[in-house]
């Protein structure tokens, strides 16, 4: 089988080089090259470089929803109303976190279903095996009362709170976009209904009702970041999504170059190299510019201010040309041939 001799080109990105071309200062870095790399049959990160200490809560990932539902006193019907904090990007501890949230929801201008008063929700972290519990309280006399965890996009905060499937509804898959499917089951929600873990009734002044999550929260860990690139990648790499319309589990092309898993504590340098590198085929391309977005596990771009800099090494494999082409060289060799074997010819005058 014919292999075409190849040479290896590197290419190496210093994120303090980039130029700063908006507000926002996202992770997505353009490279121009003066001097192209030509004939480029496959590409990889070759390593990567970055310091453990990005934001846990992140543009685009600092939201914070929820629904509830509230039956007046002695009224069968239950009115519902979603709401939502939005959390100052930074690092929190899971102990600083319910701090902060528990100021935010005590600071909401308007949190009443109906006209009542604000459901009473306070969040702390168990020190002993590091849950986090929710305590949930109505004023005596004041109605009935559940509250739902909801889930508007992958990048799920309840889940880093380690409140599992089961006790959160995802919008993503659901088919109906509106909750109010939740009031026509209470206030005696059946076994059956499928978020019947999702549903907290509030307890009274005296008595909060007293929720936690399923797991351990994993707010202060990352598992990682997504190295993509629309240039440097051909469809090649697929990962899983919820279907929008089926809701159905399906994988789908995406620009993933390399994922980095994060395996030191924080504070450490996380130093990525792959042992077996992650190929992308691109044909024999000319690379003239191209494009490196850094994104969190949930594939939100990040931004710079939120994760720091960052090196990374690209390595490209390129096909040589030949100086001549095999049709020349064919071509020159029967012409010698010819001349050769072909007798000479004299004119006699």
């Amino acid at each position: 089988m014919y292999q075409p001799k190849t040479r290896t080109r590197y290419l190496h990105i210093n994120s303090k080089h980039r130029l700063d071309t908006n507000n926002t200062d996202e992770a997505n870095i353009k490279v121009h090259l003066h001097q192209p790399i030509k004939n480029v049959s496959k590409v990889a990160v070759k390593s990567f470089t970055m310091g453990n200490s990005l934001h846990n809560i992140r543009s685009g990932e600092d939201t914070l929803n929820w629904v509830e539902n509230y039956a007046p006193v002695g009224s069968s019907e239950y009115f519902t109303k979603e709401f939502s904090i939005t959390i100052p990007t930074g690092y929190y501890t899971a102990e600083e976190l319910c701090v902060v949230v528990n100021n935010l929801i005590t600071a909401m201008p308007s949190h009443s279903v109906v006209s009542e008063t604000p459901l009473v929700m306070v969040f702390t972290q168990d020190t002993d095996n590091y849950h986090i519990k929710l305590s949930l309280s109505t004023t005596t006399g004041d109605g009935d009362k559940w509250f739902t965890p909801v889930n508007e996009k992958n990048s799920s905060i309840w889940k880093l709170l380690g409140f599992v499937n089961s006790q959160i509804i995802s919008k993503m898959k659901r088919k109906a976009k509106e909750l109010d499917d939740i009031a026509n089951v209470l206030p005696n929600p059946s076994t059956a209904y499928p978020y019947y873990n999702a549903l907290f009734q509030a307890g009274t002044t005296a008595t909060p009702a007293q929720y936690r999550g399923v797991l351990p929260a994993t707010i202060e860990s990352p598992s990682g970041v997504y190295l993509t690139s629309e240039t440097l990648t051909s469809g090649g790499t697929y990962e899983t999504r919820t279907n929008p319309d089926s809701h159905q589990l399906e994988a789908i092309p995406q620009s993933i170059l390399e994922f980095v898993q994060f395996d030191k504590s924080r504070f450490s340098w996380i130093h990525y190299n792959s042992p077996m590198p992650h190929w992308h085929h691109l044909n024999d391309a000319s690379i003239h510019d191209l494009d490196i977005q850094v994104r969190s596990e949930n594939g939100t771009t990040f931004n710079h201010n939120e994760i720091g800099e960052y090196n990374i090494v690209l390595v490209f494999e390129c096909v040589v040309e030949d100086e001549f082409s095999a049709e020349y060289i064919k071509q020159y060799n029967k012409e010698g041939y010819n001349l050769a074997h072909t007798p000479e010819r004299f004119t006699l005058k």
